[in-house]
């Protein structure tokens, strides 16, 4: 979908939406233009060629109609010459157009349809990106990625469910900050071919660099140019009557022993080429975007020079790769082409052309896929902190464990609609359990704090005011669900997720959790018990977290933990049969649940 530039902004600052909604605007007018002068130059070769047909008929009955049908044909060509360039600037600025119609839509509720949406990295045994909705529709994914290849999406991914240390934080911040501005080399970037299957050519590429090349025989190969030397001069001369057609066919016959002789390298080539053309090209815009481009930090820089080994830059070398891969699929594949190519011996020629590319550049492959996709990751966190430049930058902690966010909301409410909370937890104060009544804003706190910490894993700005955090590895317990076809309950499964937080208490990182509604699906009495167990061994191994809860026995837990839990509330009003919510965090435990005055509401006669 398009994005209308007059809709308004309800993510990000009105500075982000007014630098796009100019280009926007300066792209329609270029379009409108060009697209004046295209249908000014369709009308001109429909009636040049309509002229050449005219005089076509006159040459067939009189010789003096040769002049005219020259100038005409002439006049026609060098029209279509003329409106190639104004045909690729159209293209371009319809491109350009969609880009920063996206732009637009990551503003506003439309970015939910927008097409990368991080599906493909969901992964149900993840300790919280389906909880905080990373990845698939309406996800934080879906809103941040602007990147073009599918091993940055990737990257991307990884970021965001893999946990940092401070040191790479404070990188990823410092690199990404100094893209912030960098308006016009996404612009760039976004104008570069479409890529429809890297899975393909990460294969083919990735296993290039792992496997030895076999270059044909160089026998083989002079024998192949020699007979297509030779193939091409017969063909001249039987089309000139000078020799027989039959020596021709007996050159096409000659290659065939070639051809057998070569069968192995030729059918790994053809295997491992098949698709990859689109990629390559992409890759090689990309790559030629990023050689050229004057970077500022030293960091983004040394990304840069990988992609220039030898002196040879990866753009070019990625270049001649697709040209050749072009030229083999083509030889092989269209039917016109193939007696030719086939007597002028290419298909041993580029197959041996794209083996000995390999033995030159093969091992150079993953560098370039890998700085390619980390300078588009950052490319993309510099476009989010771009558009919401009103945000933080959060602040890495070296000494004790703590979570300190003042002001703090969800990035994925829009402005209008999003209310901040103060949040602290620290080695003396590890713990806050939070109670409050249905819709009120319990677990969308807790995703607040676990979203923001994926944004600050990275390099990218908050909804905050301020963030100060060490890096924790986050632990959440959230949506959890039975499951009829494995035989677990809803009890079962919210133990076997809360086994998971505790044992991951043993890793590197510290332990944030989050966990919600905790030990839902159990009476009463066992979830007091079980429940107090949980967070007394989580806070015993030097984790900390929040936890919520709509049963208020729970809340007494906190009375046995010697000051090391907090609670706090969200709370409800009803007025004239209303309800309504402030979504502000307070201290201490809910006086009242409006359960059963929802159901009424509902209409059930409680």
């Amino acid at each position: 979908m398009e994005a209308p530039a007059e809709l308004p902004t309800e993510y990000g600052t009105q500075e982000a939406a007014e630098t796009y909604r100019r280009r926007l605007e300066r792209t329609r007018r270029q379009m409108s233009s060009q697209r004046r002068l295209d249908r000014t130059f369709v009308r001109a070769r429909t009636g040049l060629f309509l002229a050449l047909l005219v005089t076509g008929a006159w040459l067939i009955g009189d010789r003096r109609a040769v002049f005219p049908f020259a100038v005409t044909g002439c006049l026609l060509a060098a029209t279509m010459i003329a409106h190639r360039p104004l045909m690729r600037r159209l293209r371009r600025s319809e491109r350009l157009q969609r880009w920063y119609s996206s732009c637009l839509q990551r503003l506003t509720r439309h970015w939910r349809e927008l097409p990368a949406d991080g599906a493909p990295f969901l992964s149900a045994d993840h300790p919280w990106s389906g909880d905080l909705d990373l990845f698939g529709p309406g996800s934080l994914f879906q809103k941040i990625c602007e990147c073009r290849t599918l091993p940055a999406q990737r990257l991307l991914a990884s970021w965001m469910t893999e946990v940092p240390s401070a040191d790479q934080v404070r990188r990823r911040q410092a690199m990404a900050e100094s893209l912030r501005q960098e308006l016009d080399l996404r612009e760039r970037l976004s104008l570069t071919e479409e890529a429809q299957d890297w899975g393909a050519a990460e294969a083919t590429l990735h296993g290039w660099a792992d496997e030895q090349a076999r270059p044909i025989p160089l026998w083989i190969v002079a024998a192949a140019a020699v007979l297509g030397v030779v193939g091409a001069a017969v063909l001249l001369l039987a089309a000139s009557g000078v020799v027989p057609f039959s020596v021709v066919v007996l050159v096409f016959l000659l290659q065939i022993p070639l051809m057998l002789l070569a069968r192995d390298q030729i059918r790994g080539v053809m295997a491992a080429v098949d698709h990859v053309d689109q990629a390559l090209r992409q890759l090689s815009g990309i790559l030629t975007e990023l050689e050229s481009h004057r970077f500022s930090h030293p960091d983004v820089r040394a990304l840069q020079q990988t992609l220039i080994v030898r002196d040879t830059r990866a753009s070019v070398s990625i270049r001649s790769l697709s040209s050749r891969i072009a030229w083999l699929n083509n030889s092989v594949r269209n039917q016109f082409l193939i007696p030719f190519a086939w007597l002028f011996g290419m298909v041993v020629l580029l197959t041996d052309r794209i083996e000995r590319w390999r033995v030159k550049y093969a091992s150079l492959i993953p560098g370039w896929i890998a700085a390619t996709a980390e300078i588009e990751v950052l490319l993309t966190v510099a476009a989010w902190s771009f558009d919401h430049g009103d945000g933080t930058l959060p602040e890495l902690s070296d000494g004790e464990a703590e979570f300190r966010a003042e002001g703090l909301g969800h990035p994925l409410i829009p402005r209008q609609e999003c209310v901040a909370n103060d949040v602290e937890l620290s080695r003396q104060k590890p713990l806050i359990l939070i109670s409050g009544s249905n819709m009120s804003g319990k677990s969308t706190l807790l995703r607040s704090v676990g979203t923001s910490l994926v944004l600050t894993w990275c390099g990218a700005r908050v909804n905050a005011r301020r963030l100060i955090t060490t890096p924790f590895q986050i632990a959440t317990v959230m949506r959890v669900s039975d499951s009829l076809m494995e035989g677990r309950s809803l009890f079962y499964s919210v133990v076997r997720r809360l086994r998971q937080v505790v044992d991951l208490t043993e890793g590197e990182y510290p332990v944030l959790f989050l966990l919600d509604e905790i030990l839902n699906g159990t009476n009463s009495t066992d979830r007091r018990r079980g429940a107090e167990a949980v967070i007394r061994s989580l806070l015993k191994r030097g984790a900390m977290g929040l936890v919520t809860t709509h049963d208020l026995e729970l809340t007494r837990i906190v009375d046995s933990l010697d000051g090391q839990g907090v609670n706090c509330h969200f709370e409800d009003q009803i007025t004239d049969g209303r309800m309504t919510f402030d979504y502000r965090l307070r201290e201490g435990v809910v006086e009242r649940s409006n359960a059963i005055e929802l159901m009424r509401m509902m209409g059930l006669d409680v």
